[in-house]
C-alpha cells in the first residue's frame, strides 16, 4: 500500500512539474523571473511592497474609490440631497451647481464650526508628538530583559480594542481619561507660575490626558519594540568599548535606525486620533448631515477639511523628522 501511494505521489508531483513547465514558459512568466533576477536588490523590494500592499489597492480602487470621487464632489455643490421625482415616483440623490459655496458659507455664517475645527487643529498638533515620544519611552522601557515582558506587551495593546466604538467617549463623559490632580488645579497654579503661558498650556494638555496618550501609545510601542528588537547588540558593544554612554547610545545608533518607522507612527498617530468617536469635527459632520439647514453638501466639506487637518499634520511632521535625520546622513 505504502509502495502505491508513493509511486502515485512520484508521478503526480512530475505531472505537477511538467505543468508548471509549460506554463511558466508560454504564459511568459519565466522571462518575467528572468527581467526580476536583472533588477537591483532596491528595485526588487520595491515590487515586493508593492506586491505586499496590491489587495489594499484593489479594494481601494473596487470598494472606495466612487465614495472618494462622490464625497469630493459633494462638497463643492451647491445642494446635495434626496428628491422625490414625481414623473419617476422614485426617490433621487441629486447634485447640482459646482463652485466653493460650502467653503465660503464655513466662514461667513458658521464662526462656531470654525472655532470647532481650529480647536481640534491645535489639539492634534500637540497630542501627535507627545503620543510618539511615549510610545518610544514604553519600547525603551518594555525592550528591557525584565520579568513579564510579555504580559506587559499584552496590557498596552488592550487599550487598541476598548479605544473602538463609544468606549473612548463614555470615558471622556465620566472623566476617566484625566489625572484628577490637574482637574482639581492642584499642581496648574505651580505649573503657571514656572513657565511661560505657552509651555504651561502644553504641559498641563499633557497631563490633563496622559491617560489617553498612554492608551493611544498601544500599537505605536508595539512597532517601536520591533524596530528595537531588530537592531544588532554588537554595534553596542563596539560603541560601549569605544566609550560611548547610553545617552550618546541613543542619540547615535538608537534613534537614527528607528526614524523611519516614525512615519508610520505619525501616519498612524494621525489617524486613529483623528477617527476617534470624541471628535468634534465628526460630531458636527454627523449632525450636520442630517441637518435641512446644512446637508450633504456641507457635511462633505466638513469631511474633507478633516482630511486636509489630517494630511497637513502628517506632511509637517514628517517634514521635521526628515530634516533632523538628515544629520545621521
Amino acid at each position: 500500500m505504502k509502495a502505491k501511494i508513493v509511486n502515485f505521489m512520484g508521478k503526480a508531483l512530475r505531472y505537477l512539474k511538467l505543468a508548471w513547465f509549460y506554463v511558466s514558459k508560454y504564459s511568459g512568466l519565466k522571462w518575467l523571473w528572468k527581467q526580476y533576477k536583472r533588477l537591483s536588490n532596491r528595485k526588487r523590494k520595491m515590487i515586493i511592497g508593492y506586491l505586499f500592499i496590491s489587495p489594499y489597492l484593489v479594494g481601494l480602487v473596487i470598494l472606495g474609490l466612487r465614495p472618494l470621487i462622490s464625497s469630493l464632489r459633494m462638497s463643492f455643490a451647491d445642494t446635495a440631497a434626496y428628491v422625490y421625482n414625481q414623473e419617476k415616483q422614485i426617490v433621487e440623490f441629486i447634485v447640482k451647481g459646482f463652485g466653493l459655496k460650502q467653503y465660503f458659507s464655513l466662514f461667513k455664517n458658521n464662526p462656531e464650526h470654525v472655532t470647532t475645527i481650529v480647536s481640534f487643529l491645535r489639539d492634534i498638533a500637540l497630542v501627535v508628538p507627545i503620543v510618539l515620544v511615549f510610545s518610544l519611552i514604553l519600547a525603551l522601557m518594555l525592550n528591557q530583559k525584565l520579568p513579564g515582558r510579555g504580559i506587559f506587551r499584552v496590557i498596552f495593546f488592550i487599550p487598541v480594542i476598548l479605544l473602538s466604538g463609544s468606549m473612548i467617549r463614555n470615558f471622556n463623559t465620566y472623566g476617566l481619561l484625566t489625572v484628577p490632580a490637574i482637574v482639581n488645579n492642584a499642581i496648574t497654579e505651580s505649573i503657571s507660575f514656572y513657565f511661560p503661558d505657552f509651555i504651561a498650556t502644553i504641559i498641563i494638555g499633557t497631563f490633563d490626558r496622559v491617560v489617553l496618550f498612554l492608551w493611544l501609545s498601544g500599537v505605536q510601542t508595539l512597532i517601536f519594540l520591533a524596530g528595537l528588537q531588530k537592531m544588532d547588540s554588537q554595534i553596542y558593544e563596539a560603541a560601549s568599548i569605544d566609550g560611548a554612554s547610553l545617552w550618546e547610545s541613543f542619540w547615535k545608533i538608537t534613534l537614527p535606525q528607528l526614524i523611519p518607522l516614525m512615519f508610520i507612527n505619525i501616519i498612524y498617530t494621525t489617524v486613529i486620533y483623528s477617527n476617534l468617536s470624541n471628535n468634534p469635527i465628526i460630531g458636527l459632520i454627523n449632525s450636520t448631515m442630517v441637518d435641512v439647514k446644512f446637508g450633504r453638501a456641507y457635511a462633505s466639506m466638513l469631511a474633507w477639511v478633516l482630511f486636509l487637518i489630517e494630511l497637513a499634520i502628517i506632511l509637517v511632521y514628517s517634514g521635521i523628522v526628515k530634516l533632523a535625520s538628515r544629520r545621521y546622513n
